[in-house]
């Protein structure tokens, strides 16, 4: 959860390289047309902003670190139990996180890394789901993409800035592949996606940093607010090379803001 190199390049590659195409000309354009129109947007829902509550599964998530059921009486259900974060997305998708115990107490300062490390798990998180979900896989302009179609599939190529990226989309549009390389980093990432009556909307992420030096796999459910698509639980499974984090958190007490 440490703000890695390769941490960082997945950001890179999730807020800055959601596809620019070339003169390719009118296929291109044609397909980035067709592959924009294909996605779940809130934004086109007419959601603004939001805020929520986020909860970790606190139980699972000892249960998980010390491979054992878990006593009702544990200090550390009692020390950390009440800890929450909320949550606020601006009009961009930026997130606002913010820790708080259920109870109005205050935080035990041991918790600090724990906080932390939370915290940079629920940024990435949001950084993710609102490049996808939020707005759009795909910006309303074009510049600086190649088109190759492969069989039935497409792959879109760029730069940005040192890195190359790729992104595979078969014949529905869907995102099969995102792939970025730079010096010393690589990250493949491979997204699932569930087609509703409103456009493919997100379910799974799969993502590989550095050749298996870092794993990570995120799964998503959703609930209904107000009509709207929002996260109502998230599985995260983290594998490092001394280590695997495990935690789920549930979403709840949604504000919204419409357009």
């Amino acid at each position: 959860m440490s703000n890695s190199p390769g941490r960082r390049a997945v950001i890179t590659l999730l807020m800055c390289a959601f596809l620019h195409v070339s003169a390719f000309a009118t296929d291109a354009k044609e397909t980035i047309k067709n592959a924009r129109s294909s996605y779940y947007s809130l934004k086109s829902q007419g959601l603004k902003t939001f805020q929520c509550e986020v909860t970790p599964d606190w139980r699972k998530f000892l249960e998980n670190t010390d491979k054992k059921p878990l006593s009702a009486s544990d200090p550390r259900l009692q020390k950390f139990g009440g800890l929450r974060f909320s949550v606020a997305i601006d009009e961009q998708g930026q997130s606002t996180i913010t820790p708080f115990m259920a109870d109005g107490g205050t935080i035990d300062p041991s918790l600090s890394q724990m906080i932390d490390g939370l915290k940079q798990m629920l940024s990435g998180f949001y950084q993710t789901w609102t490049a996808l979900v939020f707005t759009n896989p795909f910006p309303e302009s074009d510049s600086g993409t190649t088109l190759k179609q492969e069989g039935a599939n497409f792959r879109l190529l760029s730069k940005d800035g040192d890195s190359d990226v790729e992104i595979l989309l078969n014949k529905d549009y869907a995102i099969i592949e995102m792939r970025v390389t730079s010096t010393g980093s690589k990250i493949i990432m491979l997204p699932k996606f569930e087609r509703t009556a409103k456009g493919l909307l997100l379910t799974d992420i799969d993502s590989d940093i550095n050749d298996g030096q870092q794993k990570v796999l995120l799964g998503i459910a959703y609930q209904n607010v107000q009509g709207l698509n929002l996260p109502g639980h998230a599985s995260f499974k983290v594998t490092l090379p001394d280590q695997i984090v495990m935690i789920e958190v549930t979403f709840s007490k949604y504000q919204t803001t419409k357009q």
